[in-house]
């Protein structure tokens, strides 16, 4: 019993008997472990945000100015009647095509009329042969469309009173009203990308044809003519039409989608959220340009083949872990 206990106590010159003291070695190995278990994490181990991102690149952005305008066509003409008379046939509808030459309507003049039904000598034979000697017949002055009838047969017109519309449909250009501010930064030629509402999945393109020198005082805005094309004569006459006028491009320029660009309010900072090899998101801070179908021009901040991030982005805070999905993975 005594051997054993030689090996845990120890007597002091007095004779009183004290535990040996091993309290250096635990503690260090106490501390060795608590350092261990307190160390922290990496960006690995830290719980990680799911964001999408993409490499910065490089394109061409278009300088875009928007504007409003509506359709008008060159060729149009209304076939009015020569002469006071009785419509005795009309020979299009509305919609219809007609050729240059043909013969859109005739109508008795109102003097042959009155002639005729008023002689009782005449008999009925006769007075349909003159009937038919005295009717004027109108005809299309060119290839085109009747937009407009408005009178029926039958009907007593007087002299210069309209009878039908016809538009040629392929002389159709756009009227655009430009705010005057805008004139120093666009030209005769620059092209001009149509969207029309009817058509909301087509763009056309046109080019600035005239821009009208008078200002209008009222709108204080000024008149550009654009040309495009409309060969299958879809576009029709009046139809309403956003335009965005292409003033200038910057080619070979970096780009980000516009969904990457965010704004801080209380600064007028603009940043974006840049992730690095360590899967952690940082906050740049860029400058914009200019922006076209949800692409950003970044003039300042960023380098091509950075990646930043575009969904998930929204109040990240810099220093977040993050797990990237990038486009097509």
């Amino acid at each position: 019993m005594e051997q054993k206990n030689k090996k845990s106590v120890f007597s002091d010159s007095v004779g009183r008997v004290r535990p040996v003291r091993l309290a250096g070695p635990v503690l260090f190995a106490a501390l060795f472990l608590a350092s261990c278990s307190s160390k922290p994490q990496t960006a690995e181990q830290a719980p990680q945000v799911e964001v999408k991102a993409v490499q910065v690149q490089r394109g061409n952005v278009n300088h875009l100015i928007q504007a409003t305008g509506r359709v008008d066509v060159l060729k149009k003409v209304e076939i009015t009647s020569p002469v006071e008379g009785v419509v005795t046939e009309l020979l299009v509808k509305e919609g219809d095509f007609v050729r240059k030459g043909s013969i859109v309507a005739r109508l008795r003049p109102i003097e042959a009329e009155a002639a005729i039904r008023g002689s009782a000598a005449l008999q009925p034979a006769m007075k349909r042969s003159f009937l038919r000697l005295g009717i004027i017949s109108l005809s299309s002055p060119f290839n085109g469309y009747v937009s407009k009838r408005y009178v029926s047969s039958n009907a007593l017109v007087q002299v210069s009173a309209p009878l039908i519309s016809v538009e040629d449909l392929s002389s159709t250009y756009l009227s655009v009203d430009l705010p005057s501010l805008y004139l120093e930064q666009v030209k005769i030629g620059d092209r001009v990308l149509i969207h029309f509402l009817s058509f909301p999945d087509d763009v056309l393109e046109g080019r600035i044809a005239t821009i009208n020198p008078t200002v209008s005082q009222e709108t204080q805005t000024v008149t550009l003519n654009v040309s495009f094309p409309n060969k299958d004569q879809e576009v029709k006459d009046g139809m309403f039409a956003v335009v965005d006028i292409v003033s200038s491009t910057h080619k070979n320029t970096l780009v980000v989608p516009k969904d990457a660009l965010l704004f801080d309010p209380d600064t007028g900072r603009e940043f974006v959220m840049v992730v690095g090899q360590d899967s952690i998101a940082r906050s740049v801070t860029v400058t914009s340009g200019y922006e076209e179908d949800g692409k950003v021009e970044i003039l300042h901040g960023l380098n091509q083949g950075q990646l930043v991030i575009t969904q998930g982005n929204y109040a990240l805070a810099d220093g977040t872990a993050v797990k990237v999905e990038t486009n097509g993975q």
